[in-house]
Parts: C-alpha cells; sequence; structure tokens
C-alpha cells in the first residue's frame, strides 16, 4: 500500500519524542547522571568520540559523507585541535574560547564547523545523544479545581503531572525558548547536594561538575519567575509546581535552528527580547502569570543555546556588533536590555587571512585574543589527500569525460606546489639535513610530505635515511611563521572550476590536456596572487613547476609503457655489479670462486665479465679498468672498516651506466614501434568508420599484434582507455624516442 511507510515511521520515531514528567525524567537522571550533566563542549566532544576514530588516529566523523555536509580531508591538525580545546573546557568546566578558525579562502574552515554540527545533529538522534528540556502546561479550568491549574489543594508524596494531558485539556503551553535544562528546576542548593552524593566516589568527575552551569547555575529569567509565582501560589509546594513540568527531548537541527545556528556576516542582531503577557494568545495563562511581564527572547544566540553556534566570516562584521563575545566568554552571560542571561553554547567561527590580518593591526585586538583561540586552516600539503576533495565531483563527470590514471593526482600536485617554500638552513640544526632539504624542488618535497617513501632516487641511502627521519621537521618548518605552506597557493575551488572546463572540453583528459590547461592557468596573473610572488628557485615558479609536472608524467608512463611492451628491467643491479666485482677480484689473484649453493670452489665467469663490460660500453684497457676499480673498493673498505660494503654506493657509475644500456636497449624497441604507431591508428580509423573504402598499410602483423597487446596491457594493468593510452605514447615518443 501506498501508505505502509506511515507505519515504519511511526515506529522510528517511537521513544524519541516521547513526552515525560518530571518524576519520569529524573528516573533517568539516576540511570545516567553523567549523561544528563553534559554541557554543550562537553556534548560536543562526546559527539566526536561517539564516531570514533580510524586505524590511523583521526576522526571518523570528518570522513563521513552527508547530503548537506561534504566529508573533509587532509585536515587532521585544526581537528585535532579542536578536540584538544574541548577537552580543555572540560578540564576547567567553562566554555571560556571563543574557537576562530582563520585560513585561505576554500581551506575548508565552514565545512569542519558544519561537520561538526551536523555530528552533534547525528548524536542527539542517538539514545546516549538523548537532550531534555521542558515546558510549562497549564489545564483548562475544568480539568482541575481551582484558578486555571493554581490550586490550594496540597498534593500528596506522589507527583502527579500534567505532561500527558491531551490538546483539549491544555489552557495555554509556554515553552522554554533557550532550551533550559530540566536539572535547573531543582533548588540550587538542593541540586548541588544531589550531585555531590552522586559522584562522592568520583572526586575527579565531581570536580569538573563544580565548575559547570548544571552545578552552580539558574534558570533563564522567564522560567525563575513563573517557577516563583507558582510556588508562591502554591504555599510554597514544589509537587504542585513541577506538576506543570512536561519534559521533553529536543533534537539537535541546523536546519530548523535548534541547538545548531550560523550567524552569516551580514548585520542584524544576534539576540533580542519581547514582551509576550500582552500576546492574545497566551490568555489561557493563570492570572497571577498575567500579570507579570513576561517576555520572549528572540535570535540566533537563543536558538543556538544547548548547542553550537556558529560566525561564518566573523571578521567581515564591524567589531562593535560582536564586542558582547569578550563579556560572554569571560561570565557564559549575555546582557539583554539589562537582564543577564546564562548560555550554554560552544562558540566558533570562521575568518580568512586577509581580514584577520586587518583584525590583529585593530587597538582592540589584545582584548580579543585573550579570549579568542586561533586555530589555523591551511590548504592542503597532501596531494592525495587533496585527491579526495574532488573524487565526488570526477564521478559526477564521468559520463561526459573520462580521466585517465594519474590526471588527478598531476593536478593536485601543481596544486600543493603552489603552496610550498624552499627551506632555509637556519630552519635546521643538523647540518647534513639542511643541505638535503634545500636541494629539494617543489615536486620532490610535495612527493614526500605525501609519502615519506617518496625519496628522490637522486639520494645515496644516507641521505634517503636522514630525509625519512625528518619528515615532522620539515613539515613543521614553517608551522609559527606569519607566511605558513598552505596560506598562499590556488584554492580547491579554483581545481573545481579548472576540472569543470577540463571535462566540457575534453572526452578524455590525460596528462598532456592537463599540463596544457596549467599552462594557460599560469599566464592569468591578474586572477591568481600566488602567481605574483617572487621565485626562490624552483619555488613559486609557475613555469618550472609545468617543466617538473611534465618530466614527472612522462616518466610514470614511461615504465608503465616500458612495462606493458614487457621490457621491465628486473635485474638487481647491485647482485649483477657485485658478482662482476667478485669475478674480476679472482681473476686477477688467479683464484677461484666458492659457489654457495653448490658448496665448491669453481672456476671464474669469463663470459659474464665481457657480457658487463660491454653493457657499460667500456672503452679503455679492461685489465687496468678492473685494477682500477679494486684499488677503489680498497680505499672505501680502509675508510669505513665498520660499514659493510654496497657495490652501487660504492660505484654508483656503474650503476648509471648499466641503467643507460638497458634504456638503449628499450629504445630501439619502442623507436620500432613508433614508426608503427602511425599505420596502425589508420587502421584503426578505417575500422570505424568508411570500410567500403580500402586500405593498406605497410604494417606486419607482429607489428600490428604487439601494439595491440601493449594498449591491452595499457588497459588491464594500469586502467588507461585505448584512445588514452595512444595519445600517451605518440606524446612520450615525440618527447623520448
Amino acid at each position: 500500500m501506498a501508505t505502509n511507510w506511515i507505519e515504519e515511521a511511526n515506529q522510528n520515531i517511537q521513544g524519541q519524542h516521547g513526552i515525560m514528567g518530571f518524576e519520569e525524567y529524573m528516573e533517568i537522571f539516576e540511570k545516567h547522571p553523567l549523561l544528563e550533566l553534559r554541557p554543550s563542549y562537553i556534548y560536543i566532544k562526546d559527539a566526536l568520540d561517539f564516531f570514533g576514530k580510524s586505524d590511523n588516529g583521526q576522526f571518523i566523523l570528518f570522513q563521513m559523507e552527508h547530503a548537506d555536509s561534504p566529508a573533509v580531508y587532509g585536515q587532521h591538525l585544526p581537528e585535532a585541535e579542536i578536540y584538544q580545546n574541548l577537552i580543555n573546557f572540560q578540564e576547567e568546566g567553562i566554555n571560556n574560547k571563543f574557537l576562530l578558525l582563520v585560513g585561505p579562502n576554500g581551506s575548508a574552515k565552514t565545512s569542519i564547523l558544519r561537520k561538526i554540527m551536523k555530528g552533534a545533529e547525528e548524536y542527539s538522534k542517538t539514545s546516549e545523544g538523548a537532550l531534555y528540556t521542558f515546558s510549562w502546561i497549564f489545564p483548562i479550568d475544568n480539568y482541575i479545581k481551582g484558578t486555571l491549574g493554581l490550586t490550594s489543594q496540597k498534593s500528596g508524596p506522589k507527583l502527579n503531572t500534567f505532561a500527558h494531558l491531551d490538546d483539549k485539556d491544555i489552557a495555554a503551553i509556554l515553552n522554554s525558548e533557550l532550551k533550559d535544562h530540566p536539572l535547573l528546576l531543582i533548588p540550587t542548593n538542593l541540586r548541588k547536594k544531589i550531585i555531590e552524593e552522586k559522584f562522592k566516589d568520583h572526586p575527579d568527575k565531581l570536580d569538573a561538575l563544580r565548575r559547570s552551569y548544571l552545578y552552580k547555575g539558574d534558570l533563564s529569567k522567564r522560567n525563575r519567575e513563573i517557577y516563583d509565582a507558582m510556588l508562591k501560589k502554591y504555599n510554597g509546594n514544589h509537587y504542585d509546581v513541577l506538576r506543570h513540568i512536561r519534559v521533553e527531548r529536543f533534537f539537535i537541527s541546523r536546519r530548523y535552528s535548534s541547538g545548531s545556528v550560523t550567524i552569516e556576516p551580514q548585520l542584524h542582531v544576534d539576540a533580542s527580547m519581547q514582551q509576550i503577557t500582552m500576546d492574545k494568545r497566551l490568555g489561557g495563562l493563570p492570572p497571577s502569570l498575567q500579570s507579570m511581564n513576561l517576555y520572549s527572547m528572540q535570535g540566533e544566540v537563543i536558538l543556538a543555546n544547548r548547542g553550537m553556534l556558529e560566525f561564518s566570516d566573523l571578521l567581515k562584521r564591524p567589531l562593535d556588533t560582536f564586542k558582547y563575545l569578550l563579556t560572554t566568554m569571560e561570565t557564559a552571560n549575555i546582557n539583554l536590555n539589562g537582564i543577564l542571561t546564562e548560555l550554554d553554547i560552544f562558540f566558533a567561527g570562521t575568518s580568512n587571512e586577509i581580514h584577520f590580518s586587518a583584525f590583529k593591526q585593530h587597538p582592540d585586538y589584545n582584548s580579543y585574543k585573550g579570549r579568542f583561540n586561533f586555530i589555523k586552516v591551511p590548504y592542503l600539503l597532501d596531494y592525495q589527500e587533496e585527491e579526495k576533495i574532488y573524487t565526488e565531483q570526477i564521478e559526477g563527470l564521468k559520463d561526459r569525460s573520462v580521466l585517465e590514471p594519474h590526471t588527478l593526482s598531476l593536478v593536485c600536485l601543481f596544486s600543493v606546489m603552489t603552496r610550498l617554500r624552499s627551506s632555509q638552513a637556519a630552519n635546521y640544526k643538523d647540518k647534513k639535513l639542511s643541505q638535503i632539504v634545500m636541494s629539494l624542488n617543489p615536486l620532490e618535497k610535495a612527493l614526500l610530505l605525501s609519502d615519506p617513501s617518496n625519496l628522490p632516487d637522486r639520494f645515496d641511502s644516507e641521505a634517503k635515511s636522514i630525509l625519512k627521519q625528518s619528515i615532522e621537521e620539515i613539515r613543521n618548518e614553517y608551522m609559527n611563521d606569519e607566511l605558513y605552506e598552505g596560506k598562499f597557493g590556488i584554492s580547491p575551488r579554483d581545481i573545481k572550476r579548472l576540472l569543470y572546463t577540463l571535462t566540457s572540453d575534453h572526452k578524455q583528459i590525460t596528462g598532456v590536456e592537463v599540463l596544457e590547461c596549467l599552462s594557460d592557468l599560469i599566464l592569468k596573473k591578474s586572477e591568481y596572487d600566488f602567481l605574483n610572488m617572487s621565485s626562490q628557485g624552483d619555488f613559486h615558479n609557475p613555469e618550472r613547476f609545468i617543466t617538473l609536472l611534465e618530466k614527472h608524467i612522462n616518466d610514470i608512463f614511461d615504465r608503465e609503457l616500458r612495462s606493458a611492451l614487457g621490457l621491465v628491467d628486473d635485474r638487481s643491479y647491485e647482485d649483477y655489479l657485485k658478482k662482476y666485482i667478485t669475478n674480476i677480484k679472482a681473476k686477477i689473484k688467479n683464484e677461484k670462486i666458492y659457489n654457495p649453493i653448490t658448496g665448491k670452489h669453481e672456476e671464474i665467469n669469463d663470459y659474464y665479465v665481457l657480457e658487463f663490460e660491454t653493457n657499460i660500453d667500456l672503452k679503455e684497457n679492461p685489465e687496468q679498468y678492473r685494477s682500477h676499480l679494486l684499488s677503489k673498493l680498497g680505499a672505501y673498505s680502509l675508510d669505513n672498516p665498520k660499514k659493510e660494503i654496497v657495490y652501487s654506493e660504492v660505484f654508483p657509475e656503474l650503476i648509471e651506466s648499466l641503467k643507460q644500456s638497458y634504456r638503449n636497449e628499450q629504445k630501439k624497441v619502442i623507436s620500432n614501434m613508433a614508426k608503427n604507431l602511425v599505420y596502425f591508428e589508420a587502421e584503426k580509423k578505417y575500422e570505424e568508420g568508411d570500410q567500403n573504402k580500402d586500405i593498406q598499410t605497410p604494417l606486419s602483423e607482429d607489428n600490428r599484434k604487439q601494439i595491440q597487446e601493449t594498449l591491452n596491457n595499457l588497459k588491464n594493468k594500469y586502467h588507461y582507455t585505448e584512445n588514452g593510452a595512444l595519445t600517451l605514447i605518440k606524446n612520450i615518443i615525440k618527447d623520448r624516442y
């Protein structure tokens, strides 16, 4: 049936929207006192804990996809800093700092806060995250004796409640605009006594609770006035007053501004009051309340109570419009028309770097600095994390365009390279390390920051070891600098636009198309500030970025093409070189070589020695050359008596000669394929087009088969499309062969 969903919806909602009397709520408190004594900052912390952490220690909440709150990638440091602030608030017993996320435009500041809001919203729907407030219920005349629920009749010790009355029996309802906590209905001195008794065996928890407003605070002004008036009418009988309390569960919701509110930078009042006792809709209130000046509170601050309030682009507003935050953060109170109102809000906001720099020049900056914690949210410096930002976008565009392998990585490497600075010797105590990091180019640094195993091949094993152990030092070099890495560079928003442009212009997108697009982009100096920075070697040098990336992507495809052709060099150069040295040493000394497999001494392998020397294209006298190598090895052993010999380190030039020899062999095969590629494409176009016309090419069956197998290998092993693979083959041949 079309209405079957109603039953399912009813089942899902039961227990969530239940209402209860005050006594029923106290039973919940008895079972879970700690859960019911959570201010907003502990609640937000518990929401983060609820979703847990991944194996690498990152908060799972930020990695989750929600329709109205995209996942946040790579911002582990600011996320951890926010969490640490929540811990600090918990230890201090008060949320006395405004968290201002500062960073360049498009660095995910707002996304981080929206994710926290979404986490609190989802958490509030769980049993662990249940939140409660209350309303005042006033029955009609005919329901009870006396004046509209006010009677001098004494109640027994059993607390009967009006919480479950039908609407027809209710004359008026007054909700709690600030979502006052039900525990605040208990007189302060007695509430303290209850909490002390509950946690007498847990002094650490009790110490934190004593600093909380739930321990020493009070009801909001309107609720306090109603409570006192009712208590007076009931001759001091709290039982009768609490009969009018209906405890209700509420849910965090940014969409409906319930405990989760965003204040935009446009000027408007954050909180205000207006009199409600003149409202005819509340004519069912008891006369004793109608005679009072009861006020209604309005505004984002009021709606956000018991939750989180985000100030979007806070510093775009004149300072006077949020000066009240200084007092509010210090006292947890807001002054509305002379009435102090206690708040329970987790305050956070965002600002871009331009407005923040101007803010620091303001005379009142130091006053704000004491009440604000500034959290940097830079652009990402990990290109693999950056890739994740665009995955959903790419998935949505795949029907109109295909991104070939490594294409997105190329774009993201460019992004990170625009955000990096060259290292300075003065920032490193270790001279060896400083020399190594100062020699890194932007591409090498970007690869290294993403994966510590991405060590440049040009370094020897010692340099690689030093570099690998110092990744954090390199990553933190400019952490506290005014011009920190990630403060400048291209924004993810610009990269998203670039990807849309690429997918609009091309059916297949390879590194060729990406580099063409980036070459056009770096000419637009009036649009991108990072293009106008003074270059420091290869850093802040967009033209060099393109050159480095072109070589990088060609190196990758060159290896893949050789693999697809079956030209993989899987030899161990270390073993190959060691065997040669062992043979020539035995030859010069006229000795035999011990074979550990057979356990026998065998004659040297003259053919092996000759093959090796042919491969390195030896031009000089073999005997003299061999003696020179052994002398060099002996000198190395004397200089490094305790070090195990690594032949590739002693003779790096030999390794390079061997590699070049093998490359030359491979080059012949690829050059031969290059000559035949034009014929293969002609036949392919013929098959796809007009087959009535006869076509003849000099392409042999073996060559045709070789090219097709290569394309199939590139498709199956590396996931290229055939057209994309052909584009890259032609490009690499043009560039290198």
